[in-house]
């Protein structure tokens, strides 16, 4: 194991821990995570716009795997209905199962050298039901982006907590997809929850995914 992976198992451990702590002590509705959020920061290295490179994808499950409910977020490129360069679009699956899609009203595609983009993905639990977002967007190539442009979904799923997230299942799902060699760093920086009461708390974990060397 090396010590990008041992360093991001302690943050697992940590964030678990701290979970279960909410969760374990008592059972009382009001300890339930109603809301979390993942920031995350990309910094793109010599991007080739007409390869439209690098394509990179998010993944954000509320029930702690795959199988079920589960996000992605794309960033420069979409994949529905066909595939499209540039832009973000945002795709709610039940296991393989693709259920909708949201699209940016941003359809730039990367263009800056060293260009770092920062946004926040949320999970919160709204009546009863999941809703994703994306917020807080910041980039050269696509401004300021966010769930005022596009990027959130209602969902129709009922779920009254989020407690079986995991935060191992988005590290292992997300990556760059195209062209690796593009990308300096993939970050999650930090991990916000809260829980019905009110009550918040953070694990700051820069965590860097590492990225390949696909051309």
């Amino acid at each position: 194991m090396n010590a990008k992976n041992i360093r991001w198992t302690l943050c697992c451990v940590t964030f678990t821990s701290a979970l279960l702590a909410t969760t374990q002590l008592t059972r009382a509705d009001s300890n339930d995570v109603v809301y979390i959020e993942e920031h995350w920061e990309l910094t793109v290295g010599g991007p080739e716009i007409d390869r439209c490179a690098p394509q990179v994808s998010l993944v954000m499950s509320p029930t702690g795997d795959m199988e079920g409910l589960h996000f992605v977020f794309l960033l420069n490129h979409t994949t529905f209905p066909d595939f499209e360069p540039g832009g973000l679009q945002m795709q709610c699956w039940y296991g393989d199962s693709l259920v909708y899609t949201r699209n940016s009203s941003k359809s730039g595609i990367l263009s800056y050298d060293n260009e770092t983009i920062r946004w926040v993905q949320k999970l919160r639990i709204d009546n009863g039901k999941v809703e994703f977002d994306v917020d807080d967007g910041v980039s050269q190539s696509w401004g300021n982006f966010g769930s005022g442009d596009g990027l959130i979904m209602n969902t129709g799923y009922n779920m009254i907590r989020l407690n079986s997230y995991q935060p191992s299942v988005s590290i292992n799902e997300s990556g760059i997809t195209f062209a690796g060699n593009r990308v300096s760093s993939l970050v999650l920086t930090k991990l916000v929850w809260k829980t019905a009461d009110g009550t918040t708390s953070q694990l700051v974990a820069p965590i860097d995914i590492d990225t390949d060397i696909d051309p």
